[in-house]
């Protein structure tokens, strides 16, 4: 019994411990200044700044909004339509029948 006493007496010390050399804020120690509330008119202007920005990113160079539309307003005919249709469908079965290694793999094991 004085061992299971001994023990939890270990124990509990252990616990409190810790928790008194845990981080608190003592009187000496230096703090961040505590910020202002922002006013309405900040917080629209801040807004409004990030809009603009996230624009220019977003239809900017690069972004896929402007670099992956059509900018001559043609809408393509069911002929052309077609006509690519055709042709990638040709090019696909040109590159199945090469394979990966741009057909030297095929004809080796032949």
């Amino acid at each position: 019994m004085r061992k299971l006493t001994l023990t939890l007496c270990a124990a509990a010390i252990a616990l409190f411990a810790s928790a008194s050399y845990a981080q608190t804020d003592a009187a000496g120690e230096s703090k961040a200044a505590p910020s202002k509330p922002t006013t309405k008119e900040e917080k629209a202007a801040a807004r409004k700044k990030r809009m603009a920005t996230s624009k220019d990113i977003a239809h900017g160079k690069g972004s896929t909004y402007s670099d992956n539309t059509v900018k001559t307003g043609e809408k393509a005919t069911a002929e052309q339509k077609a006509a690519g249709k055709a042709k990638r469908k040709a090019e696909g079965a040109e590159a199945a029948k090469t394979g990966s290694a741009g057909g030297e793999a095929a004809t080796q094991g032949k």
